[in-house]
């Protein structure tokens, strides 16, 4: 039994599955048969331990390049269809499918159920994230999952996880719990997403904001294009103004200009057309 006054003072956060060595005394009731362990230190070891794994594996991954800016892939901007793989009964699920089809409704959105924690979760991430991949249809890859403890993320960290998002030919945006949490699985991917809801907006452009803009664009184009030709349509005004206040003494306007020119063209066309037949 640890009192909650005396676990207050202690410089200790507990968590489930958190592995500890206790010193304290124990009481044992005869009657009952009862006994109370009074801890009045707790050392925590499994964390360490924990830590200290994921760090190594962390190094190790960052000699091989696996954390490079030069592998990351990016996702299309208009997919037809995403992966995503975390649990079915999560709500980082309807988070990602909230986002992306606030974003864009005609999205796709295929989901690879998987148990994204405990001794099992690392194997099952990975197979989903191998299972999506493998489909053509695919575009982009969302894994995730929700907030927790570190403990609860360790599948995250794990190498075959890491080794499937990094082997992946489509591009693969991680989403695990919240923007204080930092996995393996994050820096590996192509992106990490803040939570799974950032991942969703991240793989679908909003297609009313991109329509909008494309809009905006065209008009600023045709706007310019016109107002190049207004220009160029002024020049020429004034140079034919120009050319016939210069013609004013001879009394021949533009126009009888331009006819001679044209008679000296046909002419010079007949001339060279003899000489290319003779």
């Amino acid at each position: 039994m640890l009192w909650a006054n005396r676990y207050r003072n202690m410089d200790v956060d507990l968590e489930d599955g958190t592995e500890v060595i206790l010193e304290g005394d124990i009481d044992y009731w005869v009657e009952g048969g009862k006994i109370d362990l009074k801890p009045w230190e707790v050392i925590v070891v499994g964390d360490g331990d924990q830590a200290a794994s994921v760090e190594r594996l962390r190094s190790e991954l960052e000699e091989r390049g696996w954390f490079d800016d030069e592998q990351k892939q990016q996702p299309p901007a208009f997919p037809e269809q995403v992966g995503v793989v975390t649990s079915l009964g999560g709500d980082a699920r309807y988070d990602i499918q909230n986002a992306i089809h606030e974003q864009d409704p005609t999205v796709d959105i295929l989901v690879k159920d998987a148990t994204v924690q405990g001794s099992n979760a690392p194997t099952s991430i990975a197979n989903g994230i191998h299972h999506l991949d493998r489909s053509e249809d695919v575009d982009a890859i969302i894994v995730g999952r929700g907030g927790g403890s570190d403990t609860d993320l360790m599948a995250f960290n794990h190498e075959s996880v890491a080794e499937a998002i990094f082997t992946s030919n489509t591009p693969v945006v991680a989403a695990v719990g919240h923007a204080e949490d930092r996995t393996i699985a994050g820096r590996v991917a192509d992106r990490n997403a803040i939570t799974p809801t950032d991942a969703g907006e991240y793989v679908t452009a909003d297609v009313e904001q991109f329509l909008s803009g494309e809009v905006d664009r065209l008009e600023q184009e045709l706007e310019a294009a016109y107002e190049s030709f207004k220009r160029e349509f002024e020049h020429e005004r004034e140079l034919e103004q120009a050319a016939a206040e210069a013609g004013k003494p001879t009394g021949m306007s533009p126009a009888y200009y331009k006819a001679i020119i044209a008679v000296l063209i046909v002419l010079l066309l007949v001339v060279l057309g003899l000489w290319l037949f003779m």
